[in-house]
């Protein structure tokens, strides 16, 4: 039982990790749609926009499956977890509903307004905020247990500096992810303009992101289980910093060809290595719960019959969204695909 819900745990931070990665380039590839047709740099508008339009559904399909795992694999947590987050989950649900509709608009109709961009850009902002701001929660201090009700406290987590800092980290890493990976999406278009723009942004994000991260993680106070299990983990907190040092230089670097500085796909590379070591780290340390200090794996960990139902289930669901997945990419975005107007 305790190995299958470490499998569990392991299985769901995974997709958590995906959904990371994805989830942050579609949002912030929506935001930095806005902000470059404000701008007027039309260029870096479209790229955006035509990595945005053919994915932005399929990106959910993540966010769908990490709902099956917990709720599958651990239902106890989905159920706390379910009562906790009712309202920030049913506003979750809202904006997400608004940017889809807005975004089916913009893709249907070329000539989508500015208040439609503003629409989208700003909820991909609002989104990933709500998502992150789990991980302060599921760290302790802001959820209480009163007969058999468990409840958010809300002014707790308003007023805590540490919620703040957890997403402002969010928000800026969305924005380095994207501006990286659009940087690459460019350069494979042969836009070197975008290309630019996009490498400044990703340069920007970066070091904005280090500092919300190790201000979230260390320079703010942890709670007491947490603190020392975070600090053990310094191995992969040093590797993660040196592969977001690469991936900055390899931004950077200067070719031989005479074609402008930078090798935005070694870039995309080492940044996916960065977060994968530190997303490793932060996992590890919060391992014994899924929310402190009232569910454990273990403790939250459904029936044998449960579990080997999901997995075969999520197998199987995997076998036909993992090829569908990667023929959309190669459809829409590694072929060749004309700019287009989507918002």
């Amino acid at each position: 039982m305790g190995s299958h819900a470490a499998f569990a745990e392991a299985l769901l931070w995974f997709l958590v990790f995906i959904y990371a990665l994805a989830g942050s380039v579609d949002f912030g590839a929506t935001f930095w749609k806005m902000v470059f047709a404000r701008q007027g740099t039309e260029e870096a508008a479209e790229v955006a926009a035509s990595y945005v339009s053919p994915l932005w559904e399929a990106t959910n399909v993540f966010l769908v499956l990490i709902a099956v795992v917990l709720v599958g694999f651990f239902p106890k947590a989905a159920f706390v977890y379910g009562t906790v987050l009712l309202i920030p989950g049913s506003l979750l649900l809202l904006l997400m509903a608004l940017r889809g509709a807005f975004l089916s608009y913009g893709y249907a109709y070329a000539k989508a307004t500015a208040f439609h961009r503003y629409v989208t850009g700003l909820t991909a902002l609002v989104i990933p905020a709500l998502l992150v701001a789990v991980l302060p929660i599921s760290d302790g201090g802001y959820v209480r247990h009163v007969m058999d009700t468990y409840r958010l406290d809300l002014h707790s987590l308003l007023s805590s500096p540490k919620v703040y800092a957890y997403i402002l980290f969010g928000l800026t890493a969305e924005l380095f992810i994207s501006a990286t990976f659009l940087s690459d999406y460019a350069w494979t278009k042969g836009d070197r303009t975008a290309y630019r723009l996009f490498r400044v942004a990703a340069s920007g994000a970066g070091p904005a992101m280090i500092i919300a991260g190790l201000t979230a993680l260390f320079l703010l106070p942890s709670p007491a289980w947490l603190a020392g299990r975070l600090q053990a983990q310094w191995p992969l907190w040093v590797a993660s910093l040196i592969f977001m040092t690469l991936s900055m230089f390899a931004l950077w670097w200067p070719r031989s060809d005479g074609s402008p500085s930078g090798y935005p796909r070694l870039a995309v590379v080492m940044m996916g290595l960065q977060f994968a070591f530190a997303h490793l780290g932060y996992g590890r340390a919060h391992a014994p719960y899924l929310l402190y200090p009232y569910i454990t794996p273990q403790e939250a960990f459904t029936n044998e019959v449960m579990f080997r139902g999901v997995l075969i289930t999520l197998v199987l669901s995997m076998a036909i969204v993992v090829p569908a997945f990667v023929w959309l990419w190669r459809l829409f975005i590694a072929g060749p695909r004309p700019r287009g107007g989507a918002v």
